[in-house]
C-alpha cells in the first residue's frame, strides 16, 4: 500500500501569507534565513514534511525576494500585514 505524500507548500504560504508581506531593508520588521525559517515550520509541520527548497519555492511564489546582507549572507526580510 502506498502512503500518500501530502504537499505542504500551500500551508507553509498560507501560513506566512496571512500575516507577513515582503518588506525591504528599510521597513523590515525582522529577517530570517531560509534555514531559520525551515527550522521555524518544524514547529508546527511534522519534520520531514518541509525542507529548504519548499520554502524558497512558497516565499518566492509569494512576491518575496532573498538580500544579500553580507557577502553570499541572504536573508529575507518580512514586515507584519
Amino acid at each position: 500500500m502506498d502512503i500518500p505524500i501530502l504537499d505542504y507548500k500551500p500551508e507553509v504560504k498560507r501560513l506566512i501569507s496571512e500575516n507577513y508581506e515582503p518588506a525591504d531593508a528599510l521597513n523590515k520588521e525582522f529577517q530570517k534565513t531560509t534555514i531559520q525559517l525551515v527550522v521555524d515550520f518544524m514547529n508546527i509541520l511534522p519534520h520531514n514534511s518541509i525542507d529548504e527548497n519548499l520554502v524558497y519555492e512558497a516565499l518566492t511564489e509569494l512576491g518575496f525576494e532573498p538580500k544579500e546582507e553580507a557577502p553570499l549572507v541572504f536573508f529575507w526580510y518580512f514586515r507584519r500585514k
